[in-house]
């Protein structure tokens, strides 16, 4: 009986340049805020069209991978929550309502999330997270410190090694951004570095229970901050 030799895939023009420019992307040959490679010189490299080059840089951008700015380019970014974000601002328009049910979900999760990287604790973790404490102490403004105490649960997130975790939290960064600015403005950033310090020792120490009791009224101080 003759062998009738498999067919080979065929693979589109775009997914062909969705894989060439993912993987440009994932080897870190480009920094976040780099533009990309132009449309001709994508055109010259894989062959395809200019509308296929077009609709791959739409999907990136639905991907939270990059930003087309019409005029200069398309400038990649490091930030994959950007979806749910945008998705999140759209079901919840007003600001105030963000703002509160935001926080509310982070009660949720990040007591969870704080419990694990106990559990995970390096010494490298510790220096690193110490070291943002110390920095939002140094810090001159509210942007800069609020940027740090980001900074320090993103950290918390990755030490727990879950990217879901991590990308949720991600994911409400920005609306983060504003709530962490009102209370700074509302009480200033010393009581969170409090916070975030007891929050650091009970994870140095590998104590599970305590860091998941110290996230959680650190999330209560902050929603109370808020006036909500």
């Amino acid at each position: 009986m003759t062998s009738v030799p498999k067919a080979t895939p065929r693979v589109s023009p775009s997914e062909r340049a969705l894989s060439h420019l993912s993987a440009l992307i994932d080897k870190k040959d480009l920094r976040p805020g780099e533009l990309l490679p132009s449309e001709r010189k994508l055109m010259a490299e894989l062959g395809i069209s200019r509308v296929v080059i077009r609709e791959t840089m739409k999907k990136l951008e639905q991907r939270g991978l990059v930003r087309i700015r019409h005029g200069i380019g398309v400038e990649l970014l490091d930030h994959p929550g950007l979806p749910v974000e945008e998705t999140i601002n759209r079901a919840l328009p007003e600001t105030q309502d963000r703002l509160r049910q935001c926080a509310q979900a982070r009660q949720f999760f990040e007591p969870e999330i704080a419990a694990f990287a106990a559990t995970r604790v390096t010494p490298a973790a510790v220096r690193k997270l110490s070291g943002l404490i110390d920095l939002m102490k140094a810090a001159t403004t509210v942007d800069e410190a609020a940027n740090l105490d980001i900074a320090f649960h993103d950290a918390i997130a990755e030490l727990a090694g879950n990217k879901v975790l991590l990308l949720m939290l991600q994911s409400i960064a920005e609306i983060g951004r504003i709530s962490r600015a009102i209370t700074m403005c509302r009480v200033g950033s010393e009581r969170a570095c409090i916070q975030h310090t007891k929050i650091l020792e009970a994870i140095a120490a590998g104590d599970s229970e305590s860091a998941r009791r110290a996230m959680k009224k650190h999330l209560e101080s902050a929603l109370s901050d808020l006036g909500f």
